[in-house]
């Protein structure tokens, strides 16, 4: 009997939603990329991975199950339950585009919440530019080269 454990083999909701928003990372840095090494600029690769994290339009990768937990938690008790970082940046963002449709339509945070999910886009990558680079950047080429 094989004694592999089933959690590193099949991806968590976390791990997916991490695994899709790095594959869209990707695909803004690649076409930026791309574009800037036609226009012969220096350094192309950072300004490629500064680029897609600023000015791409990301989906918010993350369940509704875990988005409803944390922005229940920012819009009834007025903070955000994580320590500064992007991640709470990203959870504020969410909670202000819920609680606008909250109050501009009258809608529930359920369905605020998903409508939120489904339609709107991130107005960045949530990544640091170490990650990007270090780890997206680096793999893909690796792999590559594989």
């Amino acid at each position: 009997m094989n004694n592999t454990n089933l959690s590193s083999v099949v991806p968590n909701g976390k791990t997916q939603a991490r695994e899709a928003r790095d594959r869209e990372f990707m695909e803004t840095y690649r076409q930026a990329l791309d574009m800037f090494l036609r226009q012969g600029v220096s350094n192309p690769k950072r300004l490629a991975v500064r680029w897609a994290i600023y000015h791409g339009a990301p989906h918010y990768h993350v369940s509704f199950d875990r988005a409803y937990k944390v922005v229940n938690h920012i819009l009834h008790k007025g903070r955000n339950p994580l320590l500064p970082s992007l991640q709470a940046k990203m959870w504020l963002e969410i909670a202000d585009r819920v609680n606008e449709l909250i109050q501009s339509a009258g809608m529930s945070v359920s369905r605020a919440l998903d409508f939120v999910l489904a339609h709107c886009r991130a107005s960045r990558f949530f990544i640091t530019e170490h990650y990007a680079y270090a780890t997206l950047v680096d793999r893909a080429r690796k792999k590559k080269w594989e």
